[in-house]
């Protein structure tokens, strides 16, 4: 291990807790035993059992290109897609659990029509193939009230109803729009993570991502039938693989003698059990439905460069979570380790820390984040797989409050555009925040600004 690898590695162990412990063993209960220590989590709190590492282990190794994106003798597979951009907004499970009567999806028309008017032309929404059966949509589900005033998507209340005849609902007013177009995508949501019981019981718990495909095939199988596939854009049947799909990162540790996030090169083994965890699932989805894209999403994170994955399409979360840099200035990783969800008392201090280091080193970390990205679309071009970014950009967390400055983090999404027409991506977001319930939405001009100029690209 080089010199360089070993202060990775002791800077990983270092850190606090991670945006994928937060995410995956986060809201109602199980958060409390995570920020009152790691051993009360491996004792059960979490679906994988070991914790997922620190983020900024992901700047892993400079590389030279060994393709230039620009190249392929000219030729631009986008030219061939329809769509031929893609303006995207995460809607994540809220476009459904947040469909009550006092709920920002509440008005599924007026959101859609909102979302046109932005300039949006993809919606990214999980159909929750572990709680939904399409045979059956009358079936009542029930989550309990999550108790968290500062959850930014998600469910932010009890829910109880019909929710498979909400999305019913929801797709067959999204296909009476021409403009509009979707992903589906799994978060793979299971009791504990992130909700605590009680929950909606399961239809079923996946074994390995094979499993989790056949689950798939299940639910497109019955999309087919009721919705047709002439909308979906593609597939993502494991949202950021693989914090969130259940017990893989278990596995993957039990395969190889190490965790993902353990060292800033994925060892021999770690990339065959990837490859082959992943291509499978892939495979068996490609034999049944030749007709659709699939790709499992991932994080900016360069190690994935060195696993030969077949893709479709290539959807990679960029955030800056992954720069130690913007870490060690905001004391981000200790402030969410602070009651994030249920607790604001960091919030000032944090929004300031974020102002001042903008202010210092922006241009820094965009040329960091610039090079991550072109590092991607490399790949995807030599492997014939489109990129798109669906959730990205400055911080993972942040929420309406008069005392979070929102200002250097729009800033951070015009970069993102020109990045992402500069590095050919297929598909861009301006941020992980183009959902109807946060204030930037009701921006309109801001939206439809950034998203027809890289519509026109």
């Amino acid at each position: 291990m080089t010199g360089k690898d070993a202060w990775q590695e002791e800077g990983v162990k270092g850190m606090s807790v991670s945006r994928r412990e937060l995410i995956a063993y986060g809201t109602a209960g199980a958060l409390t035993a995570l920020t009152k220590g790691r051993p009360a989590i491996a004792e059960g709190a979490g679906q994988n059992g070991q914790l997922p590492g620190q983020v900024p282990m992901q700047v892993a190794t400079d590389r030279s290109p060994h393709y230039a994106a620009s190249g392929s003798n000219g030729y631009d597979m986008r030219d061939d897609l329809k769509p031929r951009r893609l303006t995207m907004a995460m809607w994540d499970v809220a476009y459904a659990l947040r469909h009550g009567s006092n709920g920002s999806f509440a008005d599924y028309d007026r959101v859609l029509d909102e979302a046109v008017e932005r300039g949006y032309n993809a919606l990214r929404i999980d159909p929750m193939p572990q709680w939904l059966d399409l045979r059956k949509p009358e079936r009542i589900l029930e989550w309990p009230d999550p108790q968290q005033p500062y959850m930014p998507w998600n469910w932010n209340t009890a829910v109880k109803g019909p929710v498979a005849l909400w999305v019913i609902d929801f797709i067959e007013k999204l296909q009476k729009r021409s403009s509009l177009y979707y992903t589906l995508s799994g978060w793979w949501f299971m009791p504990g993570s992130p909700t605590s019981p009680p929950v909606p019981a399961v239809l079923r718990k996946p074994a390995n991502m094979a499993d989790g495909a056949e689950m798939w095939a299940v639910m497109l199988a019955d999309w087919r039938k009721r919705f047709g596939f002439d909308r979906i854009v593609y597939v993502d049947i494991a949202n950021e693989t693989p914090y969130f799909f259940p017990g893989l990162q278990e596995q993957l540790k039990k395969a190889t003698g190490a965790g993902f996030d353990e060292y800033p090169v994925f060892s021999t083994a770690q990339v065959s059990f990837l490859a082959t965890e992943i291509n499978k699932a892939l495979g068996l989805l490609r034999r049944e439905f030749p007709e659709l894209r699939f790709t499992t999403s991932i994080h900016g994170d360069l190690r994935w460069l060195d696993v030969p994955l077949e893709f479709d399409c290539l959807d990679v979360h960029f955030y800056a979570d992954a720069d130690p840099r913007w870490i060690e200035r905001t004391r981000f990783d200790e402030f969410v380790d602070d009651g994030i969800f249920r607790n604001d008392r960091w919030f000032k201090e944090f929004s300031e820390r974020s102002v001042k280091t903008a202010a210092a080193i922006a241009p820094m970390l965009r040329a960091r984040q610039r090079f991550k990205m072109t590092e991607f679309a490399n790949w995807a071009a030599r492997r014939g797989s489109p990129l798109t970014t669906s959730e990205a950009w400055a911080t993972w967390y942040y929420i309406d409050d008069p005392r979070l400055d929102w200002g250097w983090l729009l800033d951070w999404a015009k970069w993102s555009c020109d990045d992402a027409i500069a590095c050919k991506f297929w598909g861009w977001t301006p941020h992980n925040y183009a959902q109807p319930q946060f204030a930037n939405w009701k921006d309109v001009q801001w939206h439809r600004t950034l998203n027809e100029r890289f519509l026109r690209s």
